[in-house]
């Protein structure tokens, strides 16, 4: 008789515990490799966006004029830049930018075709006002404004825009950036969402960049005319309020640093408080931390308060320093999310970079 063949129960047993093991291994693989994939795909959405925004932005600035007068027979007209606060301490940049556009934009291309135009470029009806022949023309020179939205904690960035510069609507005056019935900015349009926060600084004057091969702090903030913003002497540039109205000593500067930080992907789980905080709270209890970057110079959100981290362990934000980037400390209550963003920083290099070199 033929004996019949076959495996034994261990055998079996091992060859499935085989098995197991290299499908554990398989699916450890898979998780990590998808989890890898996700981090990257959310990092390259980031910085495509970051892209997106830094760029026209960055134009503008290398766009800057600061020349009061425009060339034979334009006479003089008032260039400005100016970086300061808002009524909610958020940073907003305002300046006189070279209109590159105006022989390309079918709107500026036809403004002042006919003589007695009443009204400016400025994003509000403009192509209507531009078939009914009564734009200005814009001159070759155009306001620029950016600013976040007017309500709290607002995560959209707005850009203004005018031509021909100065007048009574001119982005300068704060009234004319406020918002309108509908609570949007006036003449402005959103460009991007999601910025949880934006921020020029600025090396000029007697501000270098390297002082004895060493990177020095700069100005987060910029008066071309030195006498609209509040005198500061801890600039190291000269302020006199006589200077507001004297077009050849006005100062721009040659370096802007343009920082920029986007919520994280919607995907990314954001930790929330344990317990609630008062404004002097120093060590931040949440539910976890794994999904927060380390490391100096690390900032949350909580509301619309920005704080920076000290330390950090599996459950707490430890050593914080309160309302920083020009936010105020306030208590926050139990629950609440905390929110981190991806930071993206750009150097300009400003060609129309002026320093009269004047006399203390």
């Amino acid at each position: 008789m033929n004996k019949e063949q076959g495996l034994t129960l261990i055998e079996i047993l091992v060859a499935l515990g085989i098995f197991v093991m290299l499908g554990s291994g398989l699916v450890v693989f898979l998780r990590d490799g998808i989890s890898t994939w996700q981090v990257g795909e959310s990092r390259r959405e980031s910085i495509e966006r970051a892209e997106a925004i830094l760029e026209p932005l960055c134009a503008d600035l290398r766009s800057l004029f600061s020349q009061p007068d425009p060339g034979p027979d334009g006479g003089l007209v008032e260039v400005l830049l100016l970086c300061d606060r808002d009524g909610r301490g958020r940073s907003r940049l305002r300046m006189v930018s070279v209109l590159d556009e105006e022989v390309r934009n079918p709107i500026t291309r036809i403004a002042g075709s006919l003589t007695g135009g009443l009204a400016d470029i400025d994003y509000n009806n403009d192509s209507m006002e531009a078939r009914l022949g009564i734009l200005r023309a814009p001159g070759g020179l155009c306001e620029v404004s950016y600013s976040m939205g007017p309500e709290e904690g607002s995560e959209v960035l707005w850009r203004g825009f005018k031509s021909p510069i100065g007048g009574e609507g001119t982005l300068f005056n704060d009234v004319n950036l406020a918002p309108d019935v509908d609570g949007t900015p006036r003449r402005s349009r959103p460009i991007a969402d999601g910025v949880l926060h934006i921020e020029w600084s600025f090396w000029g004057g007697d501000r270098r960049r390297f002082v004895a091969g060493k990177v020095q702090p700069p100005l987060s903030f910029w008066d071309s005319t030195r006498g609209i913003l509040p005198m500061d002497r801890q600039s190291g540039i000269y302020w006199d309020s006589g200077s507001r109205d004297d077009p050849f000593d006005d100062v721009f500067p040659d370096t802007v640093e343009v920082l920029l930080v986007l919520r994280p992907a919607r995907s990314a789980a954001l930790a929330r408080l344990s317990a609630d905080i008062d404004g002097s709270t120093g060590d931040i209890l949440v539910d976890s931390t794994a999904q927060y970057p380390g490391g100096p110079d690390s900032y949350i959100r909580i509301d619309s308060e920005w704080i920076r981290v000290g330390r950090l362990t599996s459950r707490a934000f430890l050593d914080c320093e309160r309302g920083m980037r020009g936010t105020t400390a306030v208590e926050h209550s139990r629950l609440q999310s905390v929110v981190h963003g991806s930071e993206f920083r750009k150097t300009v290099r400003i060609p129309g970079a002026r320093d009269p070199g004047w006399q203390r």
